[in-house]
């Protein structure tokens, strides 16, 4: 079954009963990935596991993969995913597209050689409730900065903010490709703010913080499962000196009914490691890929 809005129920489900720790498993990042007849995500069910696809098309060639392992993690449920892959692809070639660390001895111990990746940062939401003493002092500082402007507000995303906060992107993603060469994830970005309104807020809620009644930050966000949320997507005005951290712990305490938030990775990105490293994160987590031959 295709990911939808529709079918977020029954991932709900099953997540819960795995809970995973990695971003990929927040389901908007799934919706948010597919690309109509280029890449498709599929959804299924196997004893009790969650079993998650992508279908990908590159150069009229189309290939099937596991995106995420199976959760809750079970070896078996694994194998019978990568004999659905090799007799889609008609190789013995498959991969595990997203592994959480907790799972890749099983991964391995299933025959795949298992290649550790990039780390995610987990926060606490409750640590920013006051920002006192030394150990946020810089967060404590741009914050500050952000709250002695006037006219600051910060309120939830409204439908109605949809246009601005893609003006906002259009002009993010022009400067972070002068940067970095890269468009910076624009298009699931876009889809990001599409995509809001059309599922819970429990599962995807947004914020937005006005600069003199113009828009100039937004962040987007929600519930992996009960024990866990995710910080998705947030994008600010980068001319006005310490509004990405202002930006960060409004919507990182936003998800104060989650005991730990998953913030994603730092893309290997110097600035934005100094500053989610600035926030004392409360741990990493690994996430892995697997590959059944190599």
């Amino acid at each position: 079954m295709e990911a939808t809005v529709e079918e977020y129920p029954r991932y709900a489900r099953l997540a819960e009963a795995g809970r995973p720790t990695g971003f990929s498993y927040y389901y908007p990042v799934l919706l948010a990935y597919q690309r109509r007849n280029r890449r498709v995500v599929y959804l299924g069910e196997d004893d009790g596991s969650l079993c998650v696809y992508r279908w990908q098309k590159i150069d009229d060639k189309a290939r099937l993969d596991l995106y995420l392992a199976p959760t809750p993690m079970n070896p078996a449920v694994l194998r019978r995913c990568l004999e659905r892959i090799n007799d889609y692809n008609g190789d013995t070639a498959g991969r595990v597209m997203r592994i959480d660390d907790t799972d890749a001895d099983a991964v391995a111990g299933a025959g795949m050689r298992v290649v550790a990746r990039r780390e995610q940062y987990l926060f606490k939401p409750a640590d920013f409730d006051d920002l006192g003493g030394s150990r946020l002092r810089t967060v404590r500082r741009n914050v500050a900065a952000i709250e002695k402007l006037p006219d600051v507000e910060l309120r939830p995303y409204r439908p109605d903010d949809a246009e601005a906060c893609t003006t906002l992107l259009d002009e993010w993603t022009r400067e972070h490709r002068e940067r970095h060469g890269t468009s910076g994830g624009r298009s699931s970005a876009r889809r990001m703010i599409k995509l809001a309104g059309d599922l819970p807020e429990t599962v995807l809620r947004g914020q937005v913080i006005l600069i003199g009644g113009e828009l100039a930050g937004y962040g987007f966000g929600g519930g992996i499962h009960s024990e866990l949320g995710c910080f998705h997507e947030a994008k600010c005005r980068s001319d006005v000196k310490g509004l990405t951290y202002y930006q960060r712990r409004s919507f990182l305490s936003s998800l104060r009914d989650y005991p730990l938030v998953n913030d994603g990775s730092d893309v290997g990105r110097q600035g934005l490691r100094q500053i989610k490293q600035s926030f004392r994160p409360a741990g990493m987590h690994r996430e892995h890929r697997g590959y059944q031959h190599g």
